[in-house]
Formats: C-alpha cells, structure tokens, sequence
C-alpha cells in the first residue's frame, strides 16, 4: 500500500515545484515591467491656450506622440527619462521626468518664439504738386547757403605768387645805408608789436560764431548796394558765406568788428562775384 501511494506522492510534489517556480517567474517579469510607466501631461502656450498637434519625444526610447485637441498627451517613460517639447512657432523645451511626475498631470508652457519685423524703407514718393514737392526735396536755407558758398570757394583760381622783376645783385648800386639801424623801421615794428598785442587773437570761427557775425553784418552793411543789382535776402546769405571763404571775414572782424573795413572787403569780394554770378535776369523779373 505505502510504496503503490509513495509515487503519487512525488508526482504531486514536482507539480507543486513548477507551479511556484512559474510564479516565481511571472512576479519576475511583472517587477521588470513595472520600472517602465506612464507619464501624463497638459500642453499650453504662455497665454493659457492649449496647443494640439505638439510633438513630446522620449530621448531615451525615440518614442514620440503627439498631444490631441485639448493639448493633452501620455508616453511611456520612467525616472529620470529626459522628454523633448516641440511645436512650430514656440521655443523647445526639455524635462527631466523625476518619480513625482507619474502621480500627477505635468503642465508643460512653451513661450512663442519672438519674429523681428524687416526693415521698412520708406522712399520719396511725388504727389505732382511741383510746389510741395520741391520742398520735400530741397535742404534747409542755411545748408545750400554753405554748400553753394563751398564750390563758389572751390572753383575759385589758386592765388599763386607773380614773378616780379628784380635787379641782378652784380648791378645794383651800393646801399649806403647798410649796416645801420633803420629807427623809422624800428619804431614801426614796435607799434605793430603794440597793437597786436592789443587786439584779439585771430582763430576760425565756429558755427555758432559765423553765424552770429552774419547777422551782425547783416544789420550793419548797407544792403540797398546789393538789393540793387537783383540780390534777395536769401542771395545775398549765399554771397556773404562766399565772401567769408574767400577773404576770412569772421576770423579777422569777429571779434574786433571794423564796419568800414567790413563793407570794403564786401565790396571787393562781390566784384569778384558777380563774374560768375548775373542777378540782372531775377532783378527783371522782379
């Protein structure tokens, strides 16, 4: 009886060692799968407008899914998977999953990427008024003054030195006189000495400067010489920087202002002007 009952015996107890060896296995197996989880999330913009179609990309497993409607997703992952957001139009954003993430929804916010707006140049466009037009084209006065006063100044023949005739020294007769002291000289170098030690010294006027000795000349001169050969106010400004090139007028009379000196000077300059300048065709005009 007990050797026909020992073989049932061990039988059963072989099917009891592979039961738990396979349970065994299938706690194994559940374990290894159950480091791989889920994450949820919520994607959004910095207004707090869900953005679908967002591209979520596990940097571990390549895996990428896409957020639905609502800007809602779900990806495999696990502790410390490294996730990758992208959309066209925002900024990418990268997150570092840790073990607190899988028990909750992650709200992910991307930030619109800025866009520079190109260049606008805006170019001159005529109405076909001449009258407006002109005025949108033209520089201010005092600018086409100086400009106008500069190729005046340009065009002007370099004052070159002029050969003088002299006596050959082998000819020229004994200078009695040499070796002693001119006084008449003398006493005349001393007073120029005197009075430019007297006067203001002489350097180029600024801006500022020039323009501030203009319009004293120009309340001081005698303006019905020039109004008489056709000059206007804005002529005679163009003259008067032509005449202040070519003769330094600012820089000699600015600070020690010669009204005689200055309206000689004029005069001279302006016969030197009206070469090249005929104001007769205005003053009939006019």
């Amino acid at each position: 009886m007990n050797e026909a009952i020992n073989p049932n015996f061990a039988q059963k107890a072989t099917s009891v060692k592979i039961k738990l060896f396979s349970v065994f296995l299938l706690l194994f197996f559940i374990k290894a799968f159950s480091q791989s989880d889920y994450v949820m999330g919520n994607i959004a913009n910095e207004n707090g407008d869900k953005l679908p179609n967002t591209s979520i990309v596990n940097l571990r497993t390549e895996q990428v899914v896409i957020s639905d409607g609502r800007g809602n997703f779900v990806i495999a992952a696990k502790a410390s998977d490294e996730l990758r957001v992208a959309r066209q139009g925002y900024e990418r954003k990268n997150l570092i999953l840790n073990t607190e993430d899988f028990s909750k929804s992650i709200n992910v916010k991307l930030f619109t990427i800025p866009q520079e707006i190109e260049e606008v140049k805006l170019t001159f466009r005529p109405t076909g008024i001449l009258k407006k037009d002109v005025t949108r084209l033209n520089p201010p006065p005092r600018v086409v003054a100086l400009n106008g006063a500069m190729n005046l100044y340009m065009r002007t023949p370099p004052n070159g030195v002029t050969p003088t005739a002299t006596t050959p020294s082998a000819f020229r007769q004994t200078n009695l006189s040499a070796g002693q002291l001119n006084i008449l000289g003398l006493a005349s170098a001393i007073g120029g000495l005197i009075k430019k030690a007297g006067e203001s010294p002489k350097t180029t006027a600024n801006y500022a400067e020039k323009q501030e000795f203009y319009k004293r000349v120009k309340a001081s001169v005698n303006m019905d010489y020039y109004l008489g050969y056709g000059l206007d106010e804005y002529d005679f400004d163009i003259f008067l920087a032509y005449a202040d090139e070519s003769r330094g007028l600012s820089k000699n009379y600015r600070n020690n202002f010669n009204k005689a000196a200055i309206e000689s000077q004029l005069k001279m300059a302006f016969a030197e002007y009206l070469k090249t300048h005929n104001f007769s065709k205005k003053l009939s005009e006019g």
